[in-house]
């Protein structure tokens, strides 16, 4: 009986194969940087060709360390250039993400082979962008060829257009881009109802939900995990080269000789986790379901203040600024103390036995936090480790962007010991402090400290290519969930393995390696013993407890007061075209709704949501996005984290303009504490509060607002760096409104295009106009929802 191939040996055999030979000679220069086509994108480029040849309709999940990298769009380049050789697939190459700027990677983008291509010259890839109308544009260069022969890109945020008339695509959907679940969802079903060749999904090791995603179409898909275990095999048989600093690049993983380790730090003392295991206790027995909103207060109370390393006086103080309203640990703890629970049936008798024990463990953490945080103070333990380690760049890792900014202003505030503060003084050149979700490119840090046990959609953390280890603090029932996480995916993750393994026809795969060392994973210390619950087994606590503080958990429709841990507070919009808009609400102090709403009129303007009217013609996101208009006119030239900031920083500058408006007793009391703030328009100060007027025209002009309204101002260094946009952003919105109320037609477009540049035509599609049916009332829903149309 012949032994089956291993993996490598069957996708890349070592004989003659004009298609990947060429390719393996193959280098890319992306904007001179030398990108040769790595082992690793040759095994995932005969992956594909594989399931198109053998296995036609499969949708294969492609899973690779993560990091912030363009590996996805590499794959779909090559895959075309296969095809222009060999007859791969009759209908195009079709390449779905989020914010790829497509026009300026291939700008910058030259191909080495047997001949030199410049790959934005006559356009030889026939690269073509489909807009939201369904039509093809030429991304670069020339006129291009039928749609057939072309590589096609779709920014999810323009919606779900229909491709011209063609043939069964290939579709290479880049999910590390796309995060929402629910584009997720909208661009596999739009892949099957094209009928497409194979769908290719790229995601990050440890990311369930994007198998899950797949499973919930009906399809069942082939994972592959890329690990150790194929990398290794990749380096023997085709060797390796030096790793460029490149998105495009995949050589970085070649590099990697093992999984980056993790180590646990245990914190707190016996009360402390006394407390969070009880709170844990209470909800791994509450009923399954839809959650009421009662307990959305606890829940983002144990979030929060069990990945919390800052001081509570900072962190009180960062959610004072925050964009988002409700982390803030005062006004929740405060609601939580006065509220009391109702719910029918089962939730009825939970609410009897555990609501009080929930209430009294959720209040006693705070307390201890109050007086002392235990993560804070193993952080500077770690931090003098790492020091002593020589492990270059560390990375700080919390929860969220105020508790980010709460744990840079602890390490750094006066609040120190005097060891502290010289090591501070030694080590803060070399530290970054950020989020869970903020990617990196790969070995971007020697150490990566996690403030906390990651939450479900970023459990990809722990399998980052980002840094070279990973360390975590935990308190005792974090430590216990998260071995049992681990454990579940090395079963599970071997479970993909061998299923795909065995339908490729290559040998059973070796165990996956992860990040704990299977001795390690096994010699779990005891589990609290307030987790051990009737009829219950430890397995089940744990996941139950999980689910209930995962603020992910829950991401549909619900009704009445039933909403998943994390809601928000939105109006719902209803609009001609049947789709429903939910507004984030913002209030001024009269309490009435506030949030600025861009309105097509004779001339553009913001109305506030109070003000809005059935029959208004409002502009409104077209796909996958909740970014204003002026954000994205802004993202032109910034990052999306830099257009995220920017609408936080003006949310906050409008409340800011509200609260002078309201502590002086007359208008032009209030424009003089502007002026005399050093504010060079303050005339404009109540048309900045209603949002009238969106931002001013010189950065210098929100430092004074804040400074009138005796607010910490926040970091604007941003609005500083695209202060030339704010200083166009009112003729580019007039422009803006003007194009797309015209069916992107007239001169309207062409100045829009001399004041943005290239990427006027493809941000003109992110948006449509729509006339309003009907204005709803406030309501709390999934934070998912918050400015997006369902």
């Amino acid at each position: 009986m012949t032994e089956d191939p291993s993996l490598i040996d069957l996708l890349l055999p070592g004989t003659t194969d004009a298609g990947l030979d060429g390719l393996a000679y193959s280098t890319f220069l992306d904007n001179g940087v030398a990108v040769p086509v790595s082992a690793v994108d040759q095994l995932l480029v005969a992956f594909s060709r594989h399931l198109i040849d053998q296995m036609p309709r499969t949708v294969a999940v492609l899973q690779l360390p993560r990091a912030d990298h363009r590996i996805a769009l590499t794959l779909a380049i090559c895959l075309h250039l296969l095809r222009l050789q060999q007859p791969l697939v009759a209908g195009p190459v079709v390449f779905a993400a989020l914010d790829v700027d497509l026009t300026e990677q291939l700008r910058n983008l030259r191909w080495r082979n047997y001949r030199n291509m410049a790959l934005d010259r006559n356009n030889p890839l026939s690269a073509q962008r489909l807009t939201r109308s369904g039509y093809l544009v030429p991304v670069v260069g020339a006129a291009p060829r039928s749609a057939d022969s072309s590589l096609i890109y779709v920014n999810t945020r323009i919606g779900n257009p229909v491709l011209p008339q063609c043939n069964p695509p290939l579709v290479i959907i880049d999910a590390a881009s796309i995060t929402s679940a629910d584009s997720r969802a909208r661009m596999l079903t739009w892949a099957s109802h094209h009928s497409a060749v194979s769908t290719v999904v790229f995601g990050d090791i440890g990311d369930e939900s994007l198998v899950k995603a797949v499973t919930a179409t009906g399809s069942t898909p082939l994972v592959l995990p890329v690990t150790d275990a194929e990398v290794n095999a990749l380096v023997y048989e085709l060797n390796r080269q030096k790793p460029e600093p490149s998105p495009l690049s995949s050589m970085w993983m070649l590099w990697r000789e093992k999984q980056p380790p993790l180590s646990i730090y245990r914190a707190g003392d016996t009360e402390i986790n006394a407390a969070i295991t009880h709170a844990f206790a209470c909800l791994a027995t509450r009923p399954d379901g839809l959650v009421p909103q009662a307990l959305d207060y606890p829940t983002k109370l144990l979030y929060s203040g069990t990945r919390l390393a800052a001081a509570v006086y900072d962190y009180r103080r960062a959610c004072a600024m925050a964009v988002r309203p409700g982390e803030g640990p005062a006004a929740l703890l405060r609601v939580l103390n006065g509220l009391t629970f109702t719910g029918p049936g089962p939730w009825h008798a939970w609410g009897v036995a555990r609501w009080g024990e929930l209430k009294v463990a959720v209040e006693a953490l705070w307390r201890h936090l109050e007086e002392s945080t235990p993560k804070l103070d193993l952080l500077w333990g770690l931090l003098a480790r790492a020091e002593h380690a020589t492990c270059g760049r560390i990375l700080i890792r919390c929860h969220s962007n105020a508790g980010a900014v709460a744990t840079a202003q602890s390490l750094s505030s006066e609040n120190r010991t005097s060891a502290q503060i010289a090591l501070w003084a030694r080590i803060s050149a070399r530290v970054e402090i950020d989020t869970f979700a903020k990617r990196y490119p790969p070995r971007h840090a020697g150490v990566q400290i996690l403030t906390g046990n990651p939450p479900a959609r970023h459990f990809s953390l722990l399998f980052s290519g980002e840094a070279d280890e990973n360390w975590l603090l935990a308190y005792d029932v974090e430590d216990a969930i998260l071995r049992h996480q681990l454990r579940r995916w090395y079963d599970t993750t071997d479970a993909w393995r061998r299923n795909t393994f065995r339908a490729l026809g290559a040998s059973e795969p070796a165990s996956v390696a992860g990040p704990l060392v299977a001795t390690e994973l096994h010699s779990t210390p005891p589990e609290p013993p307030e987790l051990h619950l009737p009829q219950l087994s430890i397995l089940d606590v744990l996941d139950s407890a999980n689910r209930s503080i995962d603020l992910s958990s829950i991401l549909g429709t619900a009704s009445n007061d039933w909403f998943g841990p994390e809601t928000t507070s939105c109006v719902p919009i209803l609009l001609d075209n049947g789709r429903t808009w939910w507004v984030r609400t913002e209030n001024d102090h009269d309490g009435d709704l506030a949030t600025p709403i861009l309105v097509v009129t004779g001339n553009h303007r913001y109305l506030p949501l109070r003000d809005i009217r059935p029959g208004d013609v409002v502009v409104v996101p077209a796909g996958d996005g909740a970014d204003s208009v002026h954000a994205r006119l802004v993202t032109l030239s910034h990052t999306n984290d830099d257009v995220a900031a920017l609408d936080a920083i003006l949310g906050q500058f409008r409340r800011a303009a509200r609260t002078v408006l309201q502590t002086h007793t007359t208008l032009q009391a209030a424009i003089a504490a502007v002026r005399d703030a050093g504010a060079q328009a303050p005339g404009e100060l109540k048309m900045w509060a209603s949002g009238h007027t969106i931002a001013p025209r010189v950065p210098q002009d929100i430092a004074a607002v804040f400074q009138a309204a005796q607010q910490t101002s926040p970091d604007l260094w941003l609005l500083h760096s695209v202060a030339g946009r704010l200083r166009t952003l009112h003729r580019s919105l007039g422009h803006f409104v003007k194009a797309l109320a015209s069916g992107h037609a007239g001169d309207a477009v062409k100045k829009l295009r001399s004041l943005i540049g290239d990427g006027a035509d493809e941000l003109l599609d992110e948006f449509l106009v729509a006339t309003v049916i009907s204005v709803g009332t406030p309501t709390d829903v999934p934070a998912s929802f918050s400015g997006r149309i369902q």
